[in-house]
């Protein structure tokens, strides 16, 4: 009973916190300083380019989450993976011109994860973390990957980073884990003591300093 309370107190607690669609580093990423070589630019033109195939793959799944006819659904779904797909050459050309691009690896590592493709996803996050220790955004979308694959010791770790770094992206990853706990329940990984997982996952909600209701970005 007191597992069920405290779940409860986890979901009433992050409930209040809306998770922002279009999450990351977002399409704009800054040239150095005076002249630009023509490998920056064209660096950023790719990446700009990956990150508009990311927003239309997420407006197809917001036109597919608010369908309810199942047909218009599952076309809005297809469309959604195509884009993602398209996206990795894009981000894959990105950093190839400007090794200093973690975030072109962030957005790999996010399309990969989205078609499915956990190795390489975490891949990718590995390279943006290694160019950028203290990227938030790769953080949290290494942590989500992680979590796909039940890799619940990392997630943690990875949670304890954020709650250190960015308590928005902290919030945004016990989102995660709180989604992947609803899938999870009637039969859980095994392994995992779910009950202690909440009880832990309701004292780290607790002890965030994010107001309810503010945007999670």
């Amino acid at each position: 009973m007191r597992g069920s309370r405290s779940w409860l107190a986890v979901i009433a607690l992050l409930g209040a916190v809306t998770a922002a669609y279009a999450d990351g580093p977002g399409g704009y990423r800054p040239k150095s300083p005076g002249p630009v070589p023509l490998s920056e630019q064209q660096a950023i033109d790719a990446y700009t380019a990956g990150y508009a195939s990311i927003l239309r793959a997420e407006h197809a799944e917001n036109l597919a989450a608010a369908s309810s006819d199942d047909a218009e659904r599952q076309a809005a779904l297809r469309k959604a993976q195509e884009a993602y797909q398209l996206s990795l050459p894009h981000f894959t050309e990105a950093g190839r011109l400007d090794s200093s691009m973690h975030e072109a690896y962030t957005y790999l590592g996010f399309a990969n994860r989205k078609l499915g493709r956990y190795d390489e996803a975490l891949r990718a996050y590995a390279q943006a973390l290694k160019i950028n220790p203290d990227a938030v955004h790769a953080i949290e979308y290494q942590a989500e990957a992680l979590l796909a694959l039940n890799r619940i010791d990392d997630v943690r770790f990875n949670y304890l980073r954020l709650y250190a770094l960015d308590q928005q992206q902290a919030a945004k990853l016990l989102q995660a884990m709180r989604a992947w706990m609803e899938t999870n329940k009637g039969k859980p990984p095994t392994g995992i003591d779910m009950p202690a997982l909440a009880e832990w996952m309701e004292s780290q909600a607790a002890s965030l300093k994010v107001v309810p209701g503010e945007k999670v970005w």
